[in-house]
C-alpha cells in the first residue's frame, strides 16, 4: 500500500501564509513557449483550438485547449497575440504532443512556429498585494486575466501578464533568458523588501491545489475528456465555429452530466497518513472514482485531494468512506477550488444572476458551475439552492437535487417549493412513499404560511416593540426570498417558457406573496403541459376566484377534482371539493381569497 505522511515543513507553512495575504514571487521552469508568426497563424489556430482565438486584440490572452476528433485533451495552454506573433505557454509534458497534433493539419497555411523555451525565463508573481508591489516598480500594470504588455521591469525588458496561478490575483514575466539571471535576483530582493516571499517548489503544489487547478500528469492524461476536468469553462467558446472535438463538446453542453468529473476531496482532520495519487478509489468494492493530486493544504490546515468521482459519488458536501489501496478514508466531496480568496470574494447574489443567465441561454454545465460557486461564498442563500436543484433536475441528477433540497429545508423547515420538488424528485426516482410523504409536509407547510398571514400572532402574544419590529423584519425577509425566487423562474422560463416545473414554481411563489393576477398564467402553462397535475388545478382556482373570475374558478375545479379522484390524490381533491363548496356558498359573487382553503402545493 502506497500512503503520504501527512506533513508541512514549518517553512513551507510560513510560504503560504506570506504568500496567501500579500504575494510571493517563484521561478517557473515548467513551462514551454512557441511562438507562431504569419499571416494564416491566426486563422489556423483558430480552427485548430477550442477557444475564439479570432476575437483576441493584441495584449489580450485567453485559456485553450487542443483536442482530438472525441473532445480528449491533447493539450492545455495559455495563448498570447502580440502585434507581431502569436505565443503558446503549455506545460512542457504534455508540449511535444500538443504542438504536433496542431502541426498535423499544417499543408498549405503560409505560417511558421518556433519553440523559444530556451530563449526565455518566466517569473510569477503571485498574492493578493502582487499588484500594490508591482505598482512601485512599473507604471502600467494589465488590467484584465490574461492581458499582456511589454514593460521594463528592474532593468529588464520583459512581457508583463495578468497571470493568477495560485487563487488570488497574480501575474507573470517573460523575460529574455541573457537578463533572466539578473532579473530574478533583483526580483527576490525587492519583493523581500516590500513585505514578499520566495515560494517553494512544495509550497507552489500545495497553494496550486488548493486553488483547484489541474495539472498534466496527475489531474488529466491524454485521453481524458475537457469537460470531465471543468477547464472548458474558460477554454471553450461555444460560439466561435468549428474545431477538432466541438460535437463532443457541444453534445456533453447540450445532453450533459458525465460519468466522472474532477471534485475535491475533504480527508477527516485527524488523519495522519494518506494514499497516494492515482489509486482507485472504492465503496463496497466498487470502484467509484479516481485519486489524483493529493497535499496538506497549509491554508485549510488539512489534507486534501482532486480526484475524480461518478456522479452519484461527487455530490457537493456528501460524506463518504472510500476504500484506497485496501484502507478505509472518511472523506467530504467539495466543489473546485477549495480556496477563495477573501481579498476578492465574489457576491453570491452576483453568481446566482449570472447562473441563472448562463442557464436562460441553454449553457446547464456553466450555470451549475456558477450557482454552486455561489452557494460556496452565500451558503445561505435560498434562491441557488432552488435553482440548483432544478437545473439538475433537468438532466436526472435526483439525489443531488434531493440534497440540496434538504439543505434548504435546513435553512427554512417550512419551505414549501423545496417540498414539492422533494416530492416529485422522488416520484422521479420511483419512491412514491417518500414522494407522499413529502407532498404532505408540502401541504402542512402552506397551511402553516396561509395561518401566518390570516393571524400572525395567533400562536403567542407579541408583548413588546422589539418583538414586533423582530417579526415585520421576518416577514419583510420571506418577501424578499419569494421575489428573489420570481425573479429566478422568470429568468429561467426566458429559455424555455413551457417548462412546467419553471411555471409551478413562479405561480406557487405568486401565490404565496397573494399575488394572484400574476400566478394565473404560469398555473394555466403548466396545465398545458401537465394536464393531470392536481395541485396546480386547486392553486389555479383558487388565483380565479381571488380575482372575481368565479365561473372559471368553478370549471378549473371541477376538472382538477375529476384528476384527483382518477389520480388518488387525496389532499388536493379535499382542498377542491372546500373550496369549490365555498365558492357554492357564495352564489356566484366574489369570494374573499381568506375565505378560501389554501391549497396543497
Amino acid at each position: 500500500m502506497s500512503v503520504l505522511a501527512i506533513t508541512c515543513a514549518p517553512e513551507v507553512l510560513n510560504e503560504a501564509e506570506v504568500t496567501r495575504n500579500r504575494f510571493g514571487v517563484a521561478p517557473l521552469s515548467q513551462y514551454a513557449l512557441f511562438q507562431f508568426t504569419g499571416p494564416d497563424a491566426l486563422r489556423f489556430l483558430n480552427n485548430r483550438l477550442s477557444n475564439d482565438v479570432l476575437a483576441l486584440q493584441s495584449g489580450q490572452g485567453q485559456r485553450n485547449a487542443v483536442l482530438d476528433r472525441q473532445g480528449k485533451i491533447q493539450g492545455i495552454l495559455d495563448l498570447y497575440r502580440m502585434e507581431d506573433a502569436i505565443w503558446l505557454m503549455m506545460d512542457k509534458a504534455e508540449a511535444d504532443n500538443a504542438i504536433a497534433q496542431i502541426e498535423k493539419f499544417h499543408i498549405l497555411e503560409n505560417f511558421q512556429c518556433a519553440e523559444q523555451t530556451e530563449s526565455f525565463a518566466l517569473w510569477a508573481i503571485q498574492g493578493p498585494g502582487s499588484a500594490a508591489f508591482l505598482e512601485t516598480l512599473v507604471s502600467t500594470l494589465p488590467l484584465n486575466p490574461f492581458d499582456c504588455l511589454p514593460a521594463e521591469l528592474l532593468g529588464a525588458s520583459v512581457l508583463l501578464i495578468r497571470r493568477a496561478f495560485l487563487g488570488d490575483d497574480g501575474f507573470l514575466c517573460r523575460v529574455p533568458r541573457e537578463q533572466s539571471d539578473a532579473f530574478g535576483q533583483g526580483l527576490i530582493a525587492a519583493s523581500q523588501q516590500a513585505g514578499g516571499i520566495l515560494i517553494s517548489e512544495a509550497c507552489w503544489e500545495a497553494l496550486r491545489i488548493e486553488a483547484g487547478q489541474p495539472r498534466f500528469g496527475q489531474d488529466y492524461q491524454f485521453e481524458t475528456l475537457l469537460p470531465e476536468t471543468g477547464l472548458e469553462r474558460e477554454a471553450v467558446s461555444y460560439s466561435k465555429g468549428c474545431y477538432l472535438g466541438q460535437e463532443t463538446i457541444a453534445r456533453v453542453k447540450t445532453y450533459g452530466m458525465l460519468q466522472q468529473a474532477l471534485v475535491g476531496l475533504l480527508f477527516a482532520p485527524d488523519l495522519t497518513t494518506a494514499p497516494a495519487s492515482g489509486a482507485d478509489c472504492r465503496i463496497d468494492g466498487k470502484v467509484v472514482g479516481t485519486l489524483a493530486s493529493v497535499t496538506y493544504a497549509p491554508t485549510l490546515k488539512r489534507l486534501i485531494a482532486l480526484a475524480y468521482l461518478g456522479k452519484k459519488e461527487r455530490i457537493p458536501g456528501k460524506r463518504l468512506s472510500l476504500e484506497i489501496d485496501g484502507q478505509p478514508y472518511p472523506v467530504e466531496v467539495s466543489l473546485l477550488p477549495f480556496y477563495h480568496s477573501s481579498h476578492s470574494k465574489p457576491d453570491g447574489q452576483t453568481l446566482l444572476t449570472q447562473g441563472l443567465a448562463l442557464f436562460s441561454e441553454g449553457q446547464d454545465e456553466a450555470a451549475i458551475a456558477k450557482l454552486r460557486q455561489a452557494l460556496t461564498v452565500q451558503p445561505d442563500l435560498l434562491a441557488a439552492y432552488e435553482a440548483l436543484g432544478v437545473i439538475l433536475s433537468r438532466h436526472e441528477e435526483y439525489e443531488e437535487a434531493i440534497a440540496l433540497m434538504n439543505q434548504l429545508l435546513a435553512l427554512d423547515p417550512d419551505h414549501v417549493l423545496a417540498h414539492t420538488n422533494l416530492s416529485i424528485f422522488y416520484m422521479k426516482l420511483g419512491d412514491k412513499d417518500k414522494a407522499e410523504e413529502e407532498k404532505a409536509k408540502a401541504t402542512t407547510a402552506a397551511f402553516r404560511a396561509a395561518l401566518r398571514q390570516k393571524a400572525p400572532n395567533a400562536d403567542r402574544t407579541v408583548d413588546t416593540e422589539a418583538e414586533r419590529i423582530k417579526q415585520e423584519a421576518e416577514r419583510l425577509k420571506k418577501e424578499q426570498a419569494l421575489q428573489e425566487r420570481i425573479a429566478m423562474f422568470r429568468e429561467a422560463l426566458q429559455f424555455n417558457p413551457e417548462d412546467p416545473l419553471g411555471n409551478f414554481g413562479l405561480g406557487s411563489a405568486y401565490l404565496e406573496l397573494q399575488q394572484y393576477a400574476q400566478a394565473i398564467d404560469p398555473f394555466q402553462r403548466t396545465l398545458k403541459a401537465q394536464p393531470k397535475h392536481s395541485v396546480a388545478y386547486a392553486s389555479l382556482g383558487k388565483c380565479l376566484a381571488a380575482t372575481g373570475q368565479t365561473q372559471k374558478a368553478r370549471e378549473i375545479l371541477e376538472q382538477g377534482i375529476e384528476v384527483a379522484a382518477a389520480k388518488g390524490d387525496l389532499m388536493p381533491l379535499k382542498a377542491m371539493q372546500a373550496q369549490l363548496e365555498t365558492l357554492s356558498s357564495q352564489a356566484g359573487g366574489n369570494t374573499p381569497a381568506s375565505a378560501l382553503e389554501p391549497p396543497p402545493v
